[in-house]
């Protein structure tokens, strides 16, 4: 790997050759476009190839399914890890190109092959155990070479997965794990460029807010970025819901009665942001509540939405768990930034962006940080596009509270990690 970072340039390490059922063929000359996904939306990294086929080379293989290929690249920057990722194609669109008739443009949808493999599998199993050994239980069953990471899960309790392929069976164990220490149990099931991942959110955000990557956003091109590699080249604002979302969603203030017939009583659980905001963890480490204590108090501190649930005679924990859950899934859903930056091969989701903006207004004559839009944010898609030799990454990041830069801190529930 070169020493020097160059902006917007990659090395690709090896030759991508598509494998089919008589032999391969190599098409590194070929790519026109590469665009690699992971998503925390996803439960596996995705991959689309685009491929200008001028000497009819892929017209041997006979697209059924089994055709895979690997890619190995990296950033030049002198720390940035290589990357490589296999992925098994599932679909194949092909046209002719419309200003050269002899060439046909191939675009190849693929996916890791562990997507495909455990689409046909079928999970039939009882558990009595910890939630995060089921999963590594039928993780096991995949038989893949990659790493699983895990976040431990508080209790243990009997589950029965009713036929499910083995990542339902992930999501399904995603909603019932709890976390006593972390306890709005967020819970994804994700791959990234570690491997797969089935982790707490919340804790996540606790333990990569203290290793940010660190990016700047110079809105005039006066002033020179230093390191060319963390500069932002393009920005989307944080975009916001608005009030009327807020108050009639009832996720900043709800509850949850719980019917307990054995007992002959109703349990009642509620969080609201007003007393809980300070019990959550924060990307900041002086974080700001996203709204006033002024429209709190008057909207957003009142229980205007309650679940139901009935007592099945466990204590899974699901009346203290759905509230906080629901809290911290909309107030991560509150803020989203995008950015378009140089590629970079380190950047990954689960991981924590820290985002360096000088004021846009010139009401000094020294900027300072411009208010409620520069701090941390978790990462949560990255696209990897690399097309006609240049190699640029899309981002998407989200916030679940502000950073405590403001002027006025008094007017928000302000809480020091």
């Amino acid at each position: 790997m070169a020493d020097g970072f160059v902006v917007n340039d990659y090395e690709l390490l090896d030759s991508i050759k598509i494998k089919h059922s008589h032999g391969e063929v190599d098409v590194t000359q070929a790519v026109a476009i590469t665009a690699i996904q992971e998503s925390l939306n996803f439960e596996e990294i995705r991959c689309e190839l685009v491929i200008m086929d001028a000497s009819g080379s892929l017209d041997i293989v006979e697209f059924d399914g089994t055709e895979t290929f690997k890619i190995s690249f990296a950033s030049t920057g002198e720390d940035d890890p290589e990357r490589t990722h296999h992925f098994r194609i599932y679909r194949i669109d092909k046209t002719i190109d419309k200003e050269k008739n002899d060439v046909k443009i191939y675009s190849l949808k693929a996916m890791s092959a562990e997507t495909i493999k455990q689409s046909s599998m079928d999970i039939n199993q009882s558990f009595k155990c910890p939630i995060h050994k089921a999963v590594q239980n039928i993780f096991d069953k995949l038989g893949s070479d990659k790493k699983l990471h895990l976040h431990e899960t508080t209790g243990q309790y009997t589950y029965i997965i009713p036929g499910m392929t083995p990542f339902e069976s992930f999501t399904f164990l995603c909603r019932r794990a709890y976390d006593s220490k972390f306890r709005a149990s967020v819970f994804c099931f994700y791959e990234n460029i570690d491997g797969y991942n089935f982790k707490n959110i919340e804790r996540v955000i606790s333990e990569e807010r203290e290793k940010p990557l660190e990016y700047k956003y110079t809105p005039t091109s006066l002033v020179k970025d230093t390191n060319p590699q963390y500069a932002i080249t393009d920005i989307e604002l944080p975009s916001n819901k608005d009030i009327m979302q807020k108050i009639m969603s009832g996720a900043y203030a709800n509850a949850v009665r719980e019917i307990d017939l054995i007992n002959q009583r109703i349990n009642s659980n509620e969080v609201k942001v007003k007393e809980d905001f300070i019990t959550f963890e924060h990307l900041d480490d002086v974080a700001m509540s996203l709204d006033s204590k002024a429209l709190i108090d008057e909207h957003l501190n009142t229980i205007n939405s309650t679940k139901w649930i009935n007592n099945a005679g466990v204590d899974d924990k699901r009346m203290e768990l759905i509230p906080r859950r629901r809290f911290y899934q909309d107030c991560l859903s509150q803020v989203n930034l995008q950015l378009t930056v140089p590629g970079n091969s380190n950047l990954s989701i689960g991981k924590v962006l820290d985002l360096n903006m000088l004021e846009l207004s010139g009401k000094t004559e020294e900027k300072g940080q411009e208010p409620r839009i520069t701090g941390k944010y978790l990462i949560t898609n990255v696209n990897h596009n690399m097309t006609g030799g240049q190699y640029t990454c899309d981002v998407d990041c989200v916030k679940e509270s502000y950073k405590a830069n403001s002027d006025n801190l008094e007017n928000n529930i302000v809480v020091k990690q």
